[in-house]
């Protein structure tokens, strides 16, 4: 009888000991789970703001580069907008140029004697510009040599 009372014992023992590691361990994964879903939601939801970012103007962001008191920084983000959204020069007109072109030569001009440009923001502009407008290539190439010819003594 002692065997099967230590067997017994053993048993009872095993048993409280299986309930008291689900008592203590279920818990903690709900709460991981929780704490998952939660996470996930949040990353859903910002990534729902990034898509529904209004895309700027072509004219807010000439603004930013007309201004003289615009960082390296704030030209740099402006450019990149423009190449990302604003780089396609709509088609010429016969043998004219379309007339929202103008818009773009005084960009190349403002951005070209702005104070706090630097060669590579002005080259960006350039190749992106070429690249997507190979019909514009004559007037942007003469835009660019007016624009660093009036540049002066920077």
């Amino acid at each position: 009888m002692d065997i099967g009372l230590l067997i017994k014992s053993i048993a009872g023992l095993v048993a409280i000991l299986i309930v008291l590691i689900l008592i203590f361990v279920l818990p903690a994964r709900k709460k991981k789970a929780k704490q998952k879903k939660e996470q996930a939601e949040k990353e859903k939801v910002k990534k729902q703001k990034k898509k529904y970012e209004p895309i700027p103007t072509f004219d807010e962001l000439l603004k930013i580069v007309k201004n003289q008191e615009s960082s390296t920084e704030d030209l740099q983000k402006a450019i990149d907008l423009i190449i990302k959204y604003h780089s396609k020069i709509p088609p010429k007109l016969g043998i004219r140029a379309h007339p929202d072109f103008d818009k773009y030569v005084a960009l190349i001009i403002f951005l070209v004697r702005h104070k706090n440009t630097n060669k590579d923001l002005i080259l960006s502009l350039d190749r992106a510009l070429r690249k997507n407008n190979p019909s514009y290539e004559p007037e942007l190439n003469n835009a660019l040599s007016k624009a660093l010819n009036s540049r002066g003594g920077y």
